[in-house]
């Protein structure tokens, strides 16, 4: 799964000298939090950021998705600044706008805060409208990964996404997703399998397409 550029920033917080880059890439599934939001198929990806020398970053993102069995594109604009600390974690804090291209009912956007070190970190996002929807959602995750030979790594990603409960309402529910895989580079070129998974009751039929809870995604990458 490619990640938001803005988590690998934060383990980058603190370089002196402003930098552009981004990555261009082929996904086999989009999964967000667990869920396809390409509807089990391939799908290209672009990513271009921003990291200034004043530790401010911002970024976006357009991946091919399909909600509500509509075609498009997903939009994802990210900015926050990013700073490390003396004891060598980096914590970050921003905001990201999600806009589908097809299906601007769903557009939302979320505040996020984390913290990482060297090989984990850990976020929180805040949406007071999920998916364009009257729903307030939490969701915690944390993200790793553990240097192999020659060259690879042990990725893993744990998530919980968590509806809040607001008067009138009955009971709140939760999601549960995760992912474990291997990551190899070789130059400007980046591949990872993982295998995916969720489960858990929130209610993904609003505002996502059925897809298996399941799944192997192949992704590869090449950074510019």
């Amino acid at each position: 799964m490619i990640a938001t550029a803005g988590a690998v920033l934060l383990l980058c917080a603190g370089t002196a000298a402003a930098q552009v880059g981004g990555n261009i890439a082929l996904l086999s599934d989009y999964r967000f939090r667990g869920v396809s939001m390409s509807d089990g198929h391939p799908v290209p990806q672009l990513t271009l950021n921003y990291d200034d020398p004043d530790s401010w970053y911002w970024g976006v993102q357009a991946s091919g998705a399909s909600l509500h069995e509509r075609g498009g594109t997903q939009l994802i604009a990210y900015a926050g600044m990013a700073r490390r600390l003396a004891s060598g974690w980096s914590w970050e804090a921003g905001a990201s706008r999600s806009v589908l291209t097809r299906d601007h009912g769903s557009d939302y956007g979320e505040w996020y805060a984390g913290l990482a070190a060297e090989r984990i970190g850990v976020r929180l996002y805040f949406a007071p409208h999920y998916f364009g929807r009257d729903m307030r959602t939490l969701y915690a995750e944390m993200n790793g990964f553990h240097p192999l030979q020659d060259g690879f790594k042990l990725v893993a990603h744990i998530g919980v996404l968590r509806q809040l409960s607001h008067p009138g309402m009955e009971s709140a529910s939760m999601r549960r997703d995760g992912s474990i895989g291997l990551a190899a580079a070789l130059g400007d070129w980046h591949a990872q399998l993982a295998w995916v998974a969720s489960s858990g009751g929130a209610p993904r039929s609003v505002y996502y397409v059925e897809a298996a809870s399941r799944a192997v995604v192949l992704s590869a990458a090449y950074s510019f």
